[in-house]
């Protein structure tokens, strides 16, 4: 092996695109101080039990180091929303007030999305202590702005609300086995593998409100198909209502909107509101965010929450 060669799907960054991403990095966290979001640099170690605390793929993408002092296993960075939630729950010290975080900084995966490098140059924000739309909508409006700071301008929003899915599947008696397969055929778009595993419910409102969800999908027109699905749902409704506000605020900050409501990926880590920017020239998502309520929960912390984050690495090595 050349002792030139860094492994798989890693690696550097040279002098000309070095200097595109420190340009933008800075761009992006003055645009985020003049929105009052305060600047952190979280650590580049954490141990691995606080990592296991958010959830099983956060554990899986992270690599594990023994620390040579302590002998304790420790973890590589991999994901500075969690740890900007570390940050936040210090700083507010048990209170309830407001806090608007954001940071810039590489993380390291144990396995490339497409497109991607395993190391990421990761800049975001989050904004705690607000259960709002108007968090929601000022995080969204946010994201536009630093695209369009970028000078990526033919913006798509796709958003969901797991509000919906959630309001449903608590209905739905599985075994915990099917329950996973049936997660999992939604994520991968497989309804008649998820037909299948409800079909033995029999004839069950639920199961077949789950299975309309695949198809709606496309531009705000299918908002009023939610409806549709159980006008009763306390949920859907609201969702309807937050949904209608936010395809505003989208396009009068320039992006266009569009809707796939069987979308649940980041089931686990996200809570309503969610959404994915897509634009011209990338073959894959160019930033993600949403609510992640009560992601401290399992640590005694219930905290609203919500946020979005993109990986400047990717973004510089296609524009």
């Amino acid at each position: 092996m050349s002792q030139w060669r860094l492994p798989s799907n890693l690696e550097d960054l040279l002098p000309s695109k070095a200097k595109k991403l420190e340009t933008f990095r800075r761009n992006l966290i003055d645009l985020f101080d003049s929105h009052g979001y305060q600047y952190i640099m979280p650590s580049l170690l954490e141990y691995d039990e606080s990592l296991k605390a958010h959830g099983k793929d956060l554990d899986i993408d992270t690599y594990k180091v023994v620390d040579q002092l302590s002998g304790h296993m420790m973890g590589i960075s991999s994901d500075l929303t969690t740890q900007a939630s570390r940050v936040d729950a210090y700083l507010i010290q048990g209170s309830d007030k407001e806090n608007k975080l954001c940071y810039a900084g590489p993380v390291l995966r144990t396995k490339s999305s497409q497109g991607h490098s395993r190391e990421l140059f990761q800049v975001g924000l989050e904004y705690f202590g607000s259960a709002s739309l108007s968090a929601d909508l000022e995080v969204l409006t946010i994201l536009i702005k630093s695209l369009h700071l970028l000078g990526i301008k033919a913006v798509t929003i796709d958003i969901n609300d797991l509000s919906i899915f959630q309001s449903i599947i608590q209905h739905i008696d599985l075994h915990a086995h099917e329950k996973d397969e049936l997660l999992q055929a939604m994520i991968v778009k497989d309804r008649s593998s998820a037909s299948s595993l409800l079909s033995r419910l029999g004839k069950n409102k639920y199961a077949d409100q789950l299975l309309a969800l695949f198809n709606l999908y496309g531009d705000s027109s299918v908002i009023k198909g939610l409806l549709a699905l159980d006008p009763n749902n306390a949920a859907i409704v609201d969702a309807v209502k937050k949904l209608e506000d936010v395809v505003l605020e989208a396009n009068e900050s320039g992006a266009k909107v569009t809707f796939d409501f069987s979308d649940i990926t980041g089931y686990q880590y996200h809570s309503g509101l969610v959404f994915s920017a897509y634009a011209e020239g990338f073959t894959s998502v160019i930033a993600q965010g949403g609510r992640y309520d009560n992601l401290n929960e399992s640590l005694g912390l219930k905290r609203p929450a919500t946020g979005f984050s993109l990986d400047l690495r990717y973004l510089v090595n296609h524009l």
